[in-house]
């Protein structure tokens, strides 16, 4: 049965890719949940917020941040929690450095050029979530003692756990996996796993879960303001309604044509991964109450292949 209580609900990197796929799930929703949307990107952000997600326009709304910076993320956050009116429900900690592998010097370990690149996945991928959160633990407390104040409820073993506040944070198949020069983003979404299990110990005594989500390859090139386009150009329209019937047909088309036989076929799935999947995981941890310090993989089984001879 669908859980219809509209919920708070803050992404960090929100202005494209996974981030804004979930947004756009969760505001289509019809429990109405409100969304707050952090990202580096003010361009990308706005265009979002103002733009593709313009039908939910009451619902939603963002401010610009860079997560490296603690009093940017504590400003942030209290510009979130004025919109959603003192009450965080659910945090997913999406933003992060996507560029799997070094880029500085030679591209490897060996070259100390990349110290500087291995300090930025630090900060952004891994000590950025912890900040947020911590940063979000005031207003998620809120409903920690809403829950507790039914104590005629709890003495009947009522007490519904989705109703205290979650933290979600997006990591990586590649927490497990490996190319060769993958150490900075290995690392950082590998250390994501420590952080979320220590949250959910900690996080009990103000009432927060907190669970990991580990995507694949999932192919959100699409989902930006670009993407947009391509999809109104081949509707030959100027603008487009992202939950419109025909526009969610083109956005897949486009989603299609990025990818080859070959690369959905390495997926056990039978495809590359959308947005929509990562979505609909997020939807669904959010309001698991008895999920909590967990793992959960959505990779289409590719991490499962076996690629050794």
């Amino acid at each position: 049965m669908p859980n219809l209580k509209s919920k708070n609900i803050l992404i960090t990197g929100g202005a494209r890719g996974i981030g804004r796929a979930t947004a756009r799930h969760l505001l289509s929703l019809p429990s109405q949940h409100r969304v707050f949307l952090i990202d580096v990107d003010a361009a990308e952000l706005a265009y979002c917020a103002e733009s593709h997600l313009a039908a939910y326009a009451p619902r939603v709304s963002y401010t610009t941040a860079n997560l490296r910076d603690g009093q940017a993320i504590r400003q942030a956050i209290a510009a979130a929690a004025d919109f959603l009116g003192g009450r965080i429900d659910v945090l997913m900690n999406n933003a992060g450095i996507v560029r799997s592998y070094f880029t500085a010097g030679n591209g490897t370990m060996e070259d100390p050029a990349t110290a500087d690149e291995w300090a930025a996945y630090i900060e952004t991928n891994l000590s950025a979530p912890f900040l947020v959160s911590q940063a979000c633990i005031p207003y998620m407390k809120a409903q920690a003692a809403a829950v507790e104040g039914r104590s005629e409820e709890l003495k009947h073993g009522e007490r519904n756990l989705d109703e205290g506040g979650c933290v979600i944070h997006i990591s990586s198949f590649r927490a497990h996996i490996s190319d060769p020069n993958c150490e900075g983003y290995g690392a950082t979404k590998a250390g994501l796993l420590g952080l979320t299990q220590a949250m959910a110990v900690s996080g009990q005594q103000w009432g927060i879960r907190c669970n990991m989500i580990s995507p694949g390859w999932v192919s959100v090139k699409h989902e930006c303001r670009e993407g947009d386009e391509e999809v109104a150009g081949k509707l030959g329209k100027k603008e487009v309604a992202p939950h419109e019937k025909e526009v969610e047909e083109a956005r897949m088309e486009v989603w299609a044509g990025n990818h080859g036989e070959e690369q959905h076929a390495h997926q056990p799935a039978g495809r590359v991964g959308r947005g929509e999947d990562i979505a609909e995981a997020v939807e669904y941890v959010m309001n698991a109450g008895f999920i909590s310090g967990q793992e959960v993989i959505v990779d289409g089984g590719a991490s499962r292949v076996k690629k050794t001879p």
